[in-house]
């Protein structure tokens, strides 16, 4: 058999597999990819002739269908299923459109200019070729470490930009190393001092920056404690515990909340069509959400360190960076195990384990309770959320993230930061040495040897909020102080303004230092007190780049500078720095979807929520980070007519007056 006969088959056997989501059962529209529709879209390609043996595929993914088609009643066929793929071959990046039915590309574009994410196998190589280079190895030789015998990590990492003519036209890694004889943290005592700069194509180093040698961390940071003595997750990747959830394939239902999930490959975990059942109708609040993009810039100019500024999201992809989970630790031991289906360079489908868990949880709080004195009654209800949770462990960073939902109708986002800081190595021991003041100039000193670098976190979540339909409004509501005369006694108090915003943009009114609160409604509904049934958008603190606007770092993560974006719906805008931030030059993702301007009240509309912290490291944040939590919520404002969760099962018993 030739190999275009061998195609020819492949792809009819994978159609006809795709055709059923390949276990018989019709895929929904927004379930991920199987195994073999991955298969299929491959299979299409390498017929087409549009590839060839230098193809890589930096992304295989769904391709939505329009919002319209996947909410209109289920009448006829189900939507067509579609696979969006971006490949890279020949120095140039292609984006191709498969239609899984018709057997065809219906689209193959070249985007000239940009980078695809990095693909692990170029992580790889990365690696092998740094520890291969002479000039490396030379400088290892400098430093006391034989070449040969050396036990040396290197870490590979994004080259971000700053329009350095070395670079440009390049597509490049920048490998930093670490002595990781006799530990299991690896980036527990850096080389500093120096890094290689790799280009990917040529397969080479292509410079060895060099600044001479600096104190190597002699600090103990092992990191290989016994794990928790806990089952692992099943094959199947269920556990046998009961819950008071099922899963009917992607679909999830819980008590009156029901969604979708699937893994995608470059934003992780993608939530879709959450629907409340309210008295018998399925409301829908959440049509679609989502991580967008993860900016970590570092604060420290030295040439090691000045191109740190990760946008994790598109230069990575957190779906293959989010491992197995460990029962007992990362989850409930009796939480249930899902597993996802991703594509490798090759564009061979890889089935991942246990990288989702679903569990419910007691918060061991009221949901809501009240004593009354006065007739010698309590009632109350515990508090029991459903979670979905990822954790995609990014280099040194870990980053859970949790999609919750609770009785009261709210749907929250909260995101753990564990891990490993990354450190950099400095001659001094402790504060009292003469170095101490230079080498924390922009850090901390962790251990001896070690100072945590100060660095920022901002995560982007797209929440594409449908309260009730499409047709939404954003009001901001200003908490107005008002001067009163006296005469009631008072002197002051507030009330609440409410604006409408119109046009599209970033929102810039700091959530900390001003009055304001952020309401999605839909204005073409009433409750039965005649308000509109909205959702309030309902943040913790968080920080914004406090970066210059010019610096390069933030052109390309430009929406880390506000807190809140407001778009009007466009299925092709899904990420806040922009499509391809590899390497970016910025100008890129939401700065370029706001600049059209476009109406948004009264509209379809997009929430860009950006979760921001500071961290300036702490010595209880070595050798690992004690999680850090920080969350964002979605809260029933006026969708209900009253508290929802007070038909939970009665729980009503005398007060305890025995105190």
């Amino acid at each position: 058999m030739t190999r275009d006969q061998l195609t020819a088959w492949v792809v009819a056997w994978c159609l006809l597999k795709t055709a059923s989501g390949g276990d018989g059962a019709v895929a929904h529209p927004l379930d991920p990819l199987s195994a073999e529709e991955i298969a299929a879209a491959v299979a299409v390609l390498r017929q087409s002739g549009d590839t060839d043996a230098t193809t890589r595929f930096a992304l295989i993914d769904l391709q939505e269908p329009d919002k319209p088609a996947v909410l209109a009643p289920p009448i006829g066929p189900p939507a067509m299923r579609q696979a969006f793929v971006v490949v890279r071959q020949h120095r140039t990046v292609y984006e191709a459109t498969v239609d899984l039915s018709a057997r065809n590309v219906t689209r193959w574009e070249p985007v000239p200019g940009v980078e695809s994410g990095i693909l692990g196998e170029e992580w790889e190589d990365a690696q092998r070729i740094t520890i291969a280079d002479p000039d490396w190895r030379a400088a290892m030789r400098r430093r006391g470490y034989d070449p040969a015998t050396a036990e040396v990590f290197c870490a590979p990492l994004s080259a971000g930009y700053s329009a350095d003519p070395f670079e440009e036209n390049r597509r490049l890694l920048k490998a930093t190393c670490f002595d990781a004889a006799n530990t299991t943290n690896v980036w527990g005592r850096p080389i500093e001092g120096i890094y290689a700069i790799v280009d990917l194509d040529r397969r080479e180093v292509v410079r060895i920056v060099d600044a001479g040698p600096v104190p190597v961390s002699r600090e103990p940071s092992r990191l290989d404690a016994p794990p928790p003595d806990a089952a692992a997750p099943s094959a199947s990747g269920e556990s046998a515990a009961a819950h008071d959830f099922t899963l009917d394939g992607n679909a999830v239902r819980w008590k009156r909340w029901s969604f979708r999930y699937r893994m995608d490959p470059r934003s992780g975990l993608v939530l879709s069509l959450v629907r409340y059942q309210d008295r018998g109708h399925q409301r829908l609040v959440l049509y679609r959400g989502s991580l967008a993009e993860v900016f970590v810039p570092y604060m420290d100019p030295e040439p090691g360190w000045s191109f740190r500024t990760y946008l994790d999201v598109g230069e990575y992809g957190f779906g293959p960076l989010s491992l197995p989970l460990n029962p007992g630790t990362d989850c409930p031991v009796d939480a249930m195990f899902l597993g996802a289906v991703m594509a490798d360079a090759d564009g061979i489908p890889r089935v991942r384990n246990g990288v989702i868990c679903l569990f419910e949880r007691n918060t061991a709080a009221p949901l809501w309770r009240h004593a009354e004195t006065a007739n010698n009654t309590y009632s109350g209800r515990p508090a029991v959320e459903l979670v979905m949770r990822t954790i995609p462990s990014v280099g040194n960073y870990d980053y859970i993230i949790d999609w919750v939902l609770t009785e009261a109708g709210a749907i929250r986002i909260d995101v753990g930061a564990s891990g490993i800081d990354q450190v950099k190595g400095v001659g001094a021991r402790g504060m009292a040495d003469p170095s101490a003041a230079h080498d924390t100039a922009y850090g901390s000193l962790v251990a001896p040897n070690l100072v945590g670098v100060n660095h920022d976190h901002f995560l982007s979540f797209r929440l594409d909020v449908d309260i009730d339909g499409a047709a939404n409004t954003l009001v901001r509501q200003r908490l107005q102080p008002q001067r009163l005369d006296g005469s009631s006694g008072r002197r002051s108090l507030w009330r609440l303004v409410e604006e409408p915003v119109e046009v599209e943009g970033p929102l810039k009114a700091d959530m900390r230092d001003e009055a304001v609160l952020w309401r999605v409604e839909n204005p073409n509904l009433a409750n039965r007190l005649g308000q509109h049934p909205g959702y309030e958008l309902r943040p913790e603190h968080s920080d914004i780049s406090l970066l210059a606007s010019d610096d390069w770092p933030q052109r390309r993560a430009a929406f880390s500078a506000a807190p809140l974006w407001i778009t009007a719906y466009d299925p092709t805008e899904l990420y806040a720095a922009g499509p391809y931030p590899n390497q970016s030059h910025g100008g890129d993702g939401l700065p370029a979807y706001v600049a059209q301007h476009r109406p948004v009240a009264n509209a379809d509309l997009v929430l860009w929520y950006t979760m921001g912290f500071h961290h300036v490291p702490r010595p209880e944040d070595w050798p690992v980070l004690p999680t850090m939590w920080h969350s964002v919520s979605l809260v029933p404002d006026g969708f209900f007519d009253r508290n929802p969760a007070l038909d939970l099962p009665v729980d009503v018993a005398p007060a305890d007056q025995s105190k």
